[in-house]
């Protein structure tokens, strides 16, 4: 399992690389171009935000390798808690679609989906054998509080300058309501399950494992 999920996402970094340097290069001809014609302005976003919008992207890349990392160590038979590993893969899942969205956005604009200079998959991220369910619903919702300053940080960064107000109006109204809506649903799973561990901690945390996740 741990094999297959890290050669997926191997395979993800390398396409995205490779989609990066053909962008490069046809951002080159283009340019060339429009020197010719010398009105070539649509990508008109600063580099501070390009930067910042660069910098999201890999974090969202992270969080999903992140996740899946827990969903796997859940999903392990001495664990078997088969809930927390189908909502740590969504959860995966969720940030790879977030990830690509941002390089979408990037493309629209004129960039490249990644600074290939940069871009760095983090596959250090650690699920300690004996961590608990709860254990690992707090390590999400400190992961997504993470993720959620990370596009504060893009969207002060695109409002300085020149103030790019289509990109942070589009952080604001799409990813920062998912982020809270996230954060929100995590810690009320975290005090559920804390209230029905209470008594039996074991069956509480299996009864939760079936019913809540």
């Amino acid at each position: 399992m741990m094999k297959s999920i890290f050669f997926g996402v191997v395979a993800i970094a390398v396409a995205i690389m490779s989609l990066s340097q053909d962008t490069v290069h046809a951002q080159q001809q283009t340019g060339e171009a429009a020197t010719v014609e010398g009105d070539y302005k649509w990508d008109n976003i600063e580099n501070k935000c390009v930067k910042a919008l660069h910098k999201q992207i890999n974090e969202e890349f992270n969080a999903a390798i992140a996740y899946l990392t827990m969903g796997s160590y859940y999903r392990q038979e001495k664990i078997n808690l088969i809930g927390f590993s189908d909502f740590f893969f969504k959860a995966a899942a969720e940030e790879r679609e977030h990830g690509i969205k941002l390089m979408e956005y990037a493309l629209m604009r004129g960039k490249g989906p990644v600074d290939k200079d940069s871009f760095s998959l983090d596959y250090s991220f650690k699920v300690e054998p004996g961590t608990d369910g709860e254990a690992g619903l707090k390590m999400a919702l400190a992961k997504e509080e993470f993720v959620t300053n990370s596009i504060r940080g893009v969207i002060k960064a695109c409002e300085a300058g020149t103030n790019d107000y289509h990109l942070a109006d589009y952080l604001t109204g799409e990813y920062l309501e998912e982020q809270h809506k996230g954060q929100r649903e995590l810690a009320e799973k975290i005090a559920t399950l804390n209230k029905m561990k209470k008594s039996a901690p074991s069956l509480g945390e299996y009864l939760f494992d079936r019913t809540h996740m």
